[in-house]
């Protein structure tokens, strides 16, 4: 995308067609005009994978692939500091105890080194998460995950077409998962997908998504059992515990629609990420999520860290939108320090008996347990990247160059 002006939809106009052949057809139990289908194949063959299972949102993908992994009562999990709460919450719904890790310094993504020191006998999975749009260092992370027979998960709700060491962000875990939420770069209004490329977990996750129906299949589009089965009164239908986690056919339609088009999509990112660039390059005391070389940042955010100490970061915010600035995001707090964590451990404490998988098992989830992060994550700028029109954008970086000068 070139600096000159351009305006993208906001959404796909082939979306319009496909949702209409999807209402033209009609909702059927057991027979549809094949979008699921379509969107599972498609999106797991751009992202490098074998199978795509769609699913309601990104937080049932990762307890789908949990579940596939046969993550369970007390087994450990381990889980970046600096990510949304729907990783460790995904953790926390198989029963299994989340192990919250501290980030690298300079990438905020998880720390090798920290995971390393963090694995026990109890350790069955890794989701090293694609925070902002960049993608964590897999290579050490998949090393660590083959050496102690551990499932990695690729979170990567924020990320797409992001690229580690020449290969996309989502193919190189045992499973990647993805989000179609409404602030993402490809979305439907909700949903997410689910990919992989073993032939064992993805069946095992197709299952923990669809309620466990014994038979289904990796078959894209594969969400229901055939009629001829369901049909006979001795057929048994549920050989092991899932989920109702599909997601309905005329979101997959919108999916598929923004699939289509998702160079044209992450190419927007980068141009509000570039523009942002040039203005925080001037600035000293802003200082931008480092990107490796052999990287490739989605952009879901360009996302800064404020040096100044005397910087409030809430002035900032204000400054910006006084002049005009659509404004910005601080981070969510570190995962260990959402209040559910502390609930969690002081119910624990208080009736153990209520919580024999969790007593004597989860950690304190306190200050401290991440300095790295507890220190930068206060001081964190998430500036927005979800434009579709380049004027706009330019426009938001010039009122944000206005409002740095302010504080200069």
């Amino acid at each position: 995308m070139t600096g000159r002006q351009k305006r993208i939809p906001r959404v796909a106009p082939q979306a319009y067609e496909y949702v209409r052949q999807v209402l033209d057809f009609g909702f059927h139990n057991a027979h549809s005009v094949g979008m699921t289908g379509r969107l599972e194949r498609q999106w797991a063959e751009r992202f490098g994978h074998t199978y795509g299972i769609a699913h309601c949102n990104g937080t049932a993908t990762m307890q789908s692939a949990l579940l596939a992994a046969g993550v369970g009562v007390g087994d450990e999990v381990i889980v970046p500091a600096f990510t949304v709460f729907s990783t460790p919450a995904a953790v926390l719904q198989c029963n299994a105890v989340p192990i919250v890790v501290d980030v690298d310094p300079d990438t905020w993504t998880m720390s090798v080194e920290a995971v390393r020191q963090h694995i026990t006998p109890r350790t069955r999975a890794l989701i090293p998460v694609s925070i902002c749009g960049l993608p964590p260092d897999l290579d050490p992370l998949m090393q660590l995950a083959q050496t102690h027979d551990l499932v990695l998960i690729e979170d990567n709700a924020q990320c797409v077409l992001g690229e580690y060491h020449g290969r996309v962000a989502g193919s190189i875990g045992h499973f990647a998962s993805f989000s179609f939420q409404a602030s993402k770069t490809v979305t439907c209004g909700d949903g997410g997908i689910l990919i992989c490329s073993d032939d064992t977990l993805a069946l095992a996750a197709r299952k923990a998504a669809t309620l466990g129906f014994k038979d289904l299949s990796v078959k894209p589009g594969s969400t229901v059992v055939s009629e001829q089965l369901r049909c006979q009164p001795d057929y048994q239908r549920h050989d092991c515990l899932g989920w109702n986690q599909r997601l309905p056919e005329i979101a997959c339609a919108v999916a598929l629609a923004e699939l289509e088009r998702i160079e044209e999509l992450a190419a927007m990112r980068t141009y509000c990420a570039q523009a942002w660039q040039r203005v925080v390059s001037d600035c000293s005391w802003l200082v931008p999520q480092k990107t490796p070389d052999g990287y490739l940042n989605a952009y879901w955010t360009y996302t800064v860290r404020i040096l100044r100490d005397d910087i409030v970061w809430a002035d900032l915010l204000s400054t910006f939108i006084e002049l005009g600035g659509d404004g910005f995001y601080g981070s969510y707090q570190p995962a260990h320090l959402e209040p559910v964590f502390a609930s969690l451990n002081a119910a624990v404490d208080r009736t153990p008996e209520r919580y024999p998988h969790f007593a004597g098992r989860l950690p304190r989830y306190e200050r401290g347990l991440c300095p790295v992060w507890e220190s930068i994550q206060p001081r964190i700028v998430m500036l927005k990247t979800n434009y579709f029109d380049t004027d706009d954008v330019d426009r938001q970086a010039d009122l944000f160059a206005q409002t740095l000068q302010r504080f200069s």
